[in-house]
């Protein structure tokens, strides 16, 4: 790879410098993509192999210094040089028409969870390569999910086919971060095990039951919803109140949120 810029702290700019990575992100085109977005470009890095698809690409960019190297490969009129978390995406879709988009990031790891979370509400992304720092896509996706279970994972489970791409050492980036850094690949469901009209509700109830996720549940639902209500949903949903939730199944999360959500007093 070519010499690069000095990283921005501020962005948490980390520059990927590993052809196997870079490949492993940047391949295969998902079937039925037509149009690319790639967060946070930087240097351009993953971009020409992204632009080699010949689909409609556009970048989303906040540090102009990229500006000029962006432009050549994407076209000045395709970069967006904003914070992607303030990203207008229902007037960009309005404009562009797009139905199915894979969006692509080396995600600053700062921000990461929070543009995952809005990536989660855009239906037309429909595919995306992110990479986040190892420990938060461990939560993600979890290499072991025995009593792994968080409301991160349960949440990106209910819209996406989750899978895991590639790891990333420290040395893979100009200049190396101190963590270890993993690649995930997420694939919209056809059906959405919840509504994203209900995805605000559902997404409460998670920060609720997995806020001490080590803790007997129906205690924690017991201090928020009141007694009937608690013992009432986790007697019907077929769970213990002594159970941790880091423990449950996703299906468990998905009945005794159900379940929860029609109790009447």
């Amino acid at each position: 790879m070519g010499k690069f810029p000095t990283a921005n702290k501020q962005f948490g700019q980390h520059f990927l410098n590993s052809p196997t990575v870079i490949k492993k992100i940047t391949s295969p085109l998902p079937e039925g993509c037509d149009a690319i977005v790639e967060v946070g470009p930087g240097p351009a890095v993953l971009t020409p192999h992204l632009a080699a698809y010949e689909k409609p690409i556009y970048v989303i960019e906040m540090d102009e210094r990229f500006v000029e190297i962006l432009a050549p490969v994407v076209g000045a009129d395709h970069i967006f040089r904003q914070d992607a978390l303030e990203f207008n995406w229902p007037e960009f879709l309005t404009s562009k028409n797009f139905k199915s988009i894979w969006l692509v990031s080396n995600l600053p790891y700062n921000v990461s969870v929070p543009l995952t979370l809005a990536f989660l509400r855009i239906p037309e992304i429909t595919q995306m390569t992110l990479m986040y720092q190892k420990e938060v896509a461990q939560k993600i996706l979890p290499n072991d999910l025995r009593n792994a279970m968080g409301s991160l994972h349960v949440l990106m489970q209910t819209q996406f086919d989750l899978s895991h791409v590639v790891y990333a050492p420290p040395g893979a980036f100009i200049p190396p971060p101190k963590v270890d850094s993993q690649v995930l690949n997420f694939k919209r469901k056809t059906t959405p095990l919840i509504s994203l009209s209900d995805i605000d509700n559902f997404e409460v109830f998670l920060r609720l039951a997995f806020a001490n996720r080590r803790k007997q549940l129906g205690g924690i639902l017991r201090k928020e919803w009141g007694p009937e209500k608690s013992i009432y949903s986790m007697e019907k949903a077929g769970l213990s109140l002594e159970i941790r939730a880091e423990a449950l199944t996703l299906n468990q999360v998905l009945k005794l949120y159900e379940i929860s959500s029609s109790y009447t007093p």
